[in-house]
């Protein structure tokens, strides 16, 4: 996948926050380097693709874009709205916040609508930019504050009811399966490398995420393939080669079974 990685940040600039662009434009799918992107608009029309997932704009959306996802826009009407880019290193020292920087599982969806509390997210916004643009004493913590509350109330969006954080080990699971998934389809690999059993490694996915390791494992090859079958040209022998299937008879299957449709359809469905 040739997808350009655009980096808006200085080095050692840890946070940004500036207005949207006001103009009407389509842009290619790209990535962001290593920041969180917020995006919160108060206004605008149109499509924002975040990987696979395709939001129609409305006003008071707000978007995040981790790092390691490709999205683009496809809008018909200005946007008026903010943008406010995260270093790993600015947030606070919270599980919830470091999760952000995780590729998989996402701790957030990618679009809310929030009609309902524009008010509060609006001032939010608009609080974290006059902080940023004046830069008083102690601004930086103030906006840490904010980000602190932004999160807290996305939180009461989704109505999560992961309150704890994830244990150590299923934290390792996570890192260990974005360096991994693509030449290790197995459990026991997993375990082994974490110093733990299977079924250890299963009960602790059950009592946290509801599902088995393998499962995740799959979500995990699933998720990668649809960025794949959207953005890259490869055809689906090269497609399944890159993501650790022996041929295409074997990752055709695998789609199948978790997504319902062969992959050659859900491409040209997508496309």
């Amino acid at each position: 996948m040739e997808i350009p990685i655009k980096n808006k940040l200085n080095e050692k600039e840890l946070f940004r926050i500036k207005r949207m662009k006001e103009v009407i434009k389509t842009t290619n799918p790209h990535g962001h380097k290593d920041y969180l992107e917020i995006i919160y608009l108060e206004q605008g029309a149109g499509f924002h693709q975040i990987d696979f997932n395709r939001f129609t704009v409305q006003p008071h959306s707000l978007y995040l874009v981790m790092p390691g996802q490709i999205h683009s826009w496809e809008l018909t009407e200005i946007p008026k709205g903010f943008v406010a880019m995260v270093q790993k290193d600015f947030l606070l020292e919270q599980p919830l916040y470091h999760s952000l920087f995780q590729t998989f599982p996402l701790p957030f969806p990618s679009g809310f609508h929030l009609a309902d509390a524009s008010e509060t997210f609006q001032g939010i916004f608009r609080n974290i930019e006059m902080e940023y643009t004046k830069g008083e004493t102690n601004f930086e913590a103030v906006i840490q504050t904010y980000l602190q509350l932004l999160f807290n109330l996305l939180k009461r969006e989704v109505k999560s009811e992961q309150s704890q954080p994830f244990p150590p080990l299923l934290k390792n699971f996570f890192t260990s399966l974005d360096k991994e998934f693509r030449a290790n389809h197995e459990i026991k690999f997993y375990a082994d490398a974490l110093n733990t059993t299977s079924k250890t490694l299963n009960a602790s996915c059950k009592k946290f995420l509801g599902m088995t390791a393998g499962a995740v494992i799959n979500e995990k090859l699933t998720a990668e393939s649809k960025k794949l079958l959207l953005y890259s040209h490869q055809n689906l022998t090269e497609l399944a080669f890159e993501l650790g299937f022996a041929d295409a008879s074997h990752f055709n299957k695998f789609f199948k079974r978790q997504t319902g449709v062969l992959p050659g359809i859900y491409r040209k469905g997508i496309s």
